[in-house]
């Protein structure tokens, strides 16, 4: 028993075996922002939605998002646009290619952009946008459509 790696390869086998990727968890959402009371308010806001938050900085977001075979994968990521987040970064093009392998397009996500940053992210993998300052009522109901467009 001690020469055994501890791996974590059944998990990934059974995962593979379902869809040949793991799919993405609408009831689960990544709030990706640098700044930290951005996260906490955001995520507040994503849990009001009924959604389980997990909140990252933009760097440790796309690390967990680049792994090979993560076993759960958000189906709602909010991402907070600013100076040190952009949408041409490598955060983005994970979350393309997530949209492209999964069936429903998932994970639907949403960025937080200031009104001079709206129509600069038209090539992005976006599916709604909302313009600073956030409120639960701006968000909240974005967050509501794009799930329910998803589950009907």
């Amino acid at each position: 028993m001690a020469d055994r790696p501890v791996t974590d390869q059944p998990t990934i086998d059974a995962c593979e075996a379902v869809s040949n990727s793991c799919v993405a968890d609408l009831s689960q959402a990544l709030v990706v922002a640098s700044s930290p009371v951005n996260r906490i308010v955001l995520s507040r806001i994503a849990q009001r939605a009924y959604l389980k938050a997990n909140a990252l900085e933009p760097a440790e977001a796309t690390r967990i998002l680049s792994a090979p075979t993560p076993l759960s994968r958000p189906g709602v990521v909010i991402v907070d646009i600013d100076a040190q987040t952009r949408a041409t970064s490598e955060l983005f093009t994970h979350l393309e290619s997530h949209r492209r392998a999964s069936p429903r397009g998932l994970p639907l996500v949403i960025t937080i952009v200031a009104s001079r940053h709206k129509d600069t992210l038209a090539e992005s993998p976006v599916d709604a946008r909302v313009v600073r300052p956030v409120t639960p009522e701006a968000l909240q109901p974005v967050i509501d459509r794009l799930v329910a467009s998803v589950q009907s």
